[in-house]
């Protein structure tokens, strides 16, 4: 049965794949923004399954104040290209009857782009349905689907069928909410700037994250999070390889599609200064982001406006000096040069990552500790967890 509208608070309906327990990325971020929504509206969330994985979890959210619906979802494997296209499908399909059966028409929604056939599913809706959609974009498709190997050419009919689709989709929403200054200019060319796109960046969790002192070691780099096709993390992989005599360390933590070939990748070349560990839960944060000296993002080539890593953020919350490989002018290349944060090697090219890690390891410690500092203030003053939250409370 439909919910009903009643009482003085606006009714506001959340749509993600990825909602509380579940606490990775997209899951955390939807259910943070639900939480402060749900301070002055009501909130429904319709979700998908509980778990995107299967991990250790510790109950902490209260979300007494909102109402969650999901369905019965199947299990998939998400590192399997069929498993997941079926799961993709299916989770889709199912969260979409749940929007037609449980919001009414002329209801305000924010939607995420997963699971990403979601959103084009309701896009053919809006005008029946009367429902005024905000998107938070996280993932652009179809590009995303080029970069991650799925298409092979943005000449192929395929792939210019799924962009007239998507683009139509995007079209239809109220308002798409983008990451970054480099989405913002994507969608503005993708759109003909026919659609109102605002931007809202992921935030710093600068209340649970702390500052630390740095490490007084040689220099520990960091990447914590997806290991996954979009890091490009093969070339990093032999930038590492390329420059092993070095006197530094460099740590992964997480899971993801291309973790075994990292953990294959290190056993085989013998990189002593290299480890990789598993997931671990984000109350983990401060005690391995307090061992690093350098927070590492990387992404793979072309991925200019498809995306902003929200790792970025804690890191600055943490204090940590960024080493960004990825494209120029990207988000994250321009806080590294407008706020002297860290350091930047452009995406593809192993012979400029190999020399800015060469060039980090030279650098003094006083230089660390100054992008530290900076790092820091630039979380407090411009991506703190309450400034960022309130633009979502504005927004509706």
């Amino acid at each position: 049965m439909s919910i009903e509208l009643s009482g003085q608070n606006k009714q506001l309906f959340v749509v993600s794949e990825l909602f509380y327990p579940e606490t990775i990325s997209t899951g955390y971020i939807m259910t943070e923004i639900a939480k402060e929504l749900a301070k002055t509206n009501k909130v429904t969330v319709i979700a998908g399954p509980e778990f995107y994985e299967e991990k250790e979890y510790k109950a902490t959210a209260n979300l007494e104040d909102i109402q969650i619906i999901r369905g019965n979802y199947v299990n998939y494997n998400k590192n399997n290209f069929f498993s997941r296209i079926y799961g993709v499908f299916s989770t889709s399909w199912k969260m979409m009857r749940l929007m037609k059966k449980h919001i009414p028409a002329n209801s305000e929604i924010l939607m995420v782009t997963n699971p990403l056939i979601l959103f084009v599913l309701s896009s053919f809706y809006i005008r029946k349905k009367s429902w005024n959609i905000k998107l938070l974009v996280h993932d652009v498709f179809p590009e995303n689907l080029i970069i991650a190997g799925v298409l092979k050419s943005n000449t192929s009919i395929v792939y210019k069928l799924l962009r007239s689709i998507f683009k139509k989709a995007y079209l239809k929403m109220d308002t798409l909410i983008v990451l970054g200054r480099d989405m913002k200019k994507l969608f503005l060319e993708k759109t003909k700037g026919a659609s109102k796109i605002t931007i809202i960046e992921n935030w710093a969790d600068t209340v649970n994250i702390q500052k630390n002192d740095l490490p007084n070691t040689i220099p520990n780099f960091l990447f914590a999070g997806n290991l996954g096709r979009l890091q490009g993390l093969d070339v990093l992989l032999n930038a590492l390889l390329a420059t092993k005599n070095y006197n530094y360390s460099f740590t992964f933590i997480g899971s993801g599609a291309v973790e075994k070939s990292i953990a294959d990748f290190i056993s085989s070349h013998t990189l002593n200064h290299v480890r990789k560990l598993g997931w671990l839960p984000r109350e983990q944060q401060n005690e391995f982001m307090a061992k690093a000296t350098i927070g590492v993002i990387s992404l793979t080539e072309h991925m200019f406006g498809l995306g902003v890593p929200s790792k970025c953020y804690n890191l600055l919350a943490a204090g940590k000096p960024i080493l960004y490989i990825g494209d120029p002018n990207s988000e994250i290349h321009q806080l590294i040069s407008e706020h002297n944060i860290g350091w930047f090697a452009q995406a593809g090219n192993t012979k400029e990552i190999e020399q800015v890690i060469i060039e980090i390891v030279n650098s003094g410690t006083g230089d660390y500790q100054l992008k530290s500092d900076k790092a820091r203030i630039l979380a407090e003053e411009l991506y703190a967890k309450e400034i960022i939250l309130n633009k979502f409370s504005k927004l509706f």
